[in-house]
């Protein structure tokens, strides 16, 4: 019952809304009214739309910014224009006047000069001053802005003093070395290396302390502790072989060997052997050219089809042979018939094996004597009790040693006397014959008649 009232009060507002409306169209209210277009509401900047008024030229722009609505012309009784001129003829042209501007600046004008401006408070403009920052000057002069200009030669080397890189040291070539603007006769760091030159082990060639920067704790490199830095040591490693004619300039070698003739000395090559390579090992490493047979821009060591054509070196079956030369190259081959594709099997020429095991591939891994050593390492693959050696008494044969005198049965002619490993040749191996026992009667050493 609510909703009903409620929206019968919302239906009435509406009809008494549209009947007011109503009366005043019938009555010219709207048609006869006439609105300031100084002020009205409806007065619009632009009577463009948005599209039209992306397309305008930036006068067509600013002569709407200017007039009023065309729709406003017609009841403003004027003619069209916001001044106070009725002749539409004499209204200012496009870019010479806006409304409450300086006469002379136009803010939508791009090629309107800046503002000028006196920075030095000298009374000429910045634009017409040769030094803005210099109240003293407007010229910059013989000594420049912000000097006084003078002819002064205190050191006497022909160049002024403003001009002077060391005005009261004499230098006239006026050198820098490091170009700091401090000339080398005054400058107690001549290289800019970080270093003074009382403490620098190249004076006038920056040598910097190793680290990298001037505020590094380190030293100056200096490779054969000469004290001469190494930035400029006409013999680096100390040889006594000029760098300019050392084959090794960084690596002492006063014999100079070169084993491959490459020019470069054994000692620093890293190929020695290798006159193709000494600086560098390549792709391939020492001994095996950088050939590159299908010119494909893969070398051969490592193209996996290095006599086809295959820069992509694209290999759909991930078997190390490249589609290019693949025979079924979207089939991973296997070599050995074993059911591991080659890629993936560590002895692709062995079907019994996939990985090498200890024996390595192509040899069995049996163990004969079920010891837990494979054959093709145990010293005696027949017998289990011994695996990495044969012993003193061979394959087969224990190793016992009844008398525990050292001696193994095996070779031990008195296996029972530990004193004997041979026997003797009056009593045999008889321990009561023993000739270190002073009791035996068989000793011709012993004297039984001794008391």
């Amino acid at each position: 019952m609510k909703k009903a009232v409620i929206f019968a009060i919302f239906l009435s507002f509406f009809f008494f809304g549209c009947l007011e409306t109503t009366k005043l169209v019938s009555s010219g209210t709207f048609d006869n009214e006439v609105t300031d277009p100084q002020h009205d509401d409806s007065d619009e900047l632009s009577d463009d739309s948005d599209a039209e008024e992306e397309t305008d030229t930036a006068p067509e722009r600013d002569d709407d910014r200017e007039r009023p609505s065309n729709d406003d012309e017609g009841n403003s009784g004027g003619d069209g224009w916001n001044g106070e001129e009725d002749d539409p003829d004499e209204r200012p042209d496009d870019d010479s006047w806006r409304p409450g501007r300086d006469e002379d600046y136009n803010p939508w004008n791009d090629d309107d000069p800046p503002v000028d401006r006196d920075s030095d408070g000298d009374g000429v403009f910045d634009s017409e001053d040769g030094c803005p920052a210099d109240p003293s000057k407007t010229e910059p002069g013989l000594c420049g802005c912000g000097a006084v200009d003078s002819d002064s030669d205190i050191d006497g080397d022909g160049t002024i003093d403003c001009l002077d890189n060391c005005p009261k040291d004499k230098n006239a070539d006026q050198a820098d070395i490091d170009n700091d603007g401090i000339g080398d006769a005054c400058d107690d760091d001549i290289d800019g290396d970080g270093v003074k030159n009382i403490e620098d082990n190249c004076v006038k060639v920056a040598n910097p302390k190793e680290g990298g920067s001037i505020f590094s704790s380190g030293q100056q490199p200096d490779m054969d502790g000469d004290g001469i830095g190494d930035a400029c040591d006409d013999d680096i490693d100390g040889d006594d072989i000029p760098n300019a004619n050392d084959n090794c300039p960084n690596d002492a070698n006063a014999d100079q060997l070169d084993g491959d003739k490459d020019g470069a000395g054994d000692v620093c090559d890293l190929c020695p052997e290798d006159k193709d390579k000494a600086i560098d090992a390549g792709i391939c490493g020492c001994g095996v050219a950088e050939n590159d047979k299908d010119l494909d821009g893969v070398v051969d060591c490592v193209d996996n089809c290095p006599d086809d054509f295959n820069g992509s070196q694209l290999d759909s079956d991930g078997d190390g042979i490249g589609d290019a030369c693949d025979e079924s190259p979207f089939e991973k081959a296997d070599s050995d018939g074993d059911g591991t594709p080659d890629s993936e099997d560590g002895c692709p020429s062995d079907p019994a094996k996939t990985e090498p095991g200890v024996c390595g591939c192509g040899v069995a891994e049996t163990d004969t004597d079920e010891d837990g050593t494979p054959d093709c390492t145990d010293a005696c693959p027949a017998d289990p009790a011994k695996t990495t050696t044969s012993g003193v008494c061979g394959c087969g044969v224990t190793e016992t040693d009844t008398d525990e005198d050292g001696t193994p049965d095996c070779i031990d002619a008195c296996p029972d006397n530990p004193a004997r490993v041979e026997p003797d040749e009056v009593s045999g191996c008889d321990p009561a014959s023993d000739p270190s026992d002073p009791s035996d009667p068989s000793d011709p050493t012993t004297d039984s008649t001794e008391p």
